[in-house]
C-alpha cells in the first residue's frame, strides 16, 4: 500500500474513514507513506497520524514531507524540526524493510531552509548506496522518498528533488528498481530515463495523490496497491468517487534486460 500527503489537520474524516476500510481489504504485506502527514507538524495532527497507522496493521515504512516541519514556529523550524514526527511516528527518520522480495529503503528529502522543495545529500546517497548494495540481486530494491525526481505529464515544469540526477546515477549502479514519492498531489508514473538522460538503465518512478485531505489538485483523493512478483509489476490507483474507493484498471509493468516496459 502506498499512501502519501495525508495532510492531518487538512484531512477529510470519511474519506480517511473509507481509506481505513479500503486499505483493510487489500491483503497487502507493507504500508509505505511519503511524507506530508501533517498540515502544520503540530503535535495534535501527528497524534491523529499515529492513531490513523495503528489501524493499519503492516509493517510500515514511513518518511517525512515538507509539511512535516514546522512553517509558523520559527525557533522549532531550525533547532527541533522533527521532534513532533520522531515522537509521535518514528524515531528513525530514513527506516528500511526487507525481505525474501523486497528491499526498502526511505529517505528525508524535507529540509529546515525550503519552504516546500526538497533535497537529497550526497551523505544519504551514500547510505542508500550501501544499503541497496548490500541487498540480494533477487530483491526488487524500491526508494521512498517525498519530493519527486520526474515531473507529471501536465506540469512538465514542475521543481523536482535537488540532487535528484547525481543520485539516480548512483541508484542506476546498486539497482535501484523503483521509486515511490508524493508532494505534489498527483498520481502518475513513468521511467527516468526520458527526464535524465545520464541515467540508462531503468528505473519506474511511481507518485501517489493525496490519500485524504481537502488539498486536492484537479485530481480526486487516491492511493496506490501495488502488486511484485518477480519481474512483474501491478499498480492499482484507488479513488475515492465521493462514498468508497474504487480501482481502475491495473497497469502493468515487466522488468527485462532493457528496463521497465509497460504491458
Amino acid at each position: 500500500i502506498h499512501l502519501s500527503d495525508l495532510h492531518f489537520g487538512a484531512e477529510e474524516p470519511a474519506i480517511a474513514e473509507g481509506l481505513l476500510r479500503d486499505v483493510a481489504q487489500q491483503s497487502a504485506h507493507l504500508l509505505v507513506v511519503s511524507g506530508d502527514l501533517t498540515q502544520r507538524a503540530r503535535a495534535s495532527q501527528f497524534a491523529e497520524a499515529e492513531r490513523f497507522f495503528k489501524h493499519i496493521p503492516l509493517p510500515h515504512v514511513v518518511v517525512p514531507g515538507n509539511h512535516d516541519i514546522p512553517l509558523y514556529n520559527v525557533i522549532a523550524r531550525w533547532l527541533t524540526p522533527l521532534d513532533n514526527y520522531r515522537r509521535f511516528i518514528n524515531r528513525e527518520l530514513e527506516p528500511t524493510f526487507d525481505d525474501a522480495e523486497l528491499a526498502v529503503a526511505g529517505v528525508n528529502t524535507a529540509r529546515s531552509n525550503t519552504w516546500k522543495d526538497g533535497r537529497i545529500s550526497p551523505h544519504q546517497v551514500q547510505r542508500l548506496r550501501q544499503y541497496f548494495a548490500a541487498q540480494p540481486d533477487a530483491a526488487c530494491k524500491i526508494l521512498i522518498a517525498h519530493h519527486p525526481f520526474i515531473p507529471p505529464a501536465k506540469d512538465p515544469s514542475a521543481a523536482l528533488v535537488d540532487g535528484g540526477p547525481a543520485a539516480l546515477r548512483v541508484f542506476e549502479a546498486c539497482g535501484c528498481h523503483l521509486i515511490l514519492a508524493g508532494h505534489l498531489h498527483l498520481a502518475y508514473s513513468g521511467d527516468v530515463r526520458p527526464h535524465h538522460i545520464e541515467v540508462k538503465r531503468s528505473i519506474l518512478v511511481i507518485q501517489a495523490g493525496t490519500a485524504i485531505s481537502h488539498r486536492r489538485r484537479d485530481e480526486a483523493n487516491a492511493y496506490n496497491v501495488l502488486t511484485i512478483d518477480g519481474p512483474m509489476l501491478s499498480l492499482e490507483v484507488r479513488t475515492w468517487n465521493g462514498r468508497e474507493f474504487i480501482g481502475a484498471p491495473p497497469q502493468r509493468f515487466t522488468q527485462t534486460a532493457e528496463g521497465w516496459t509497460a504491458q
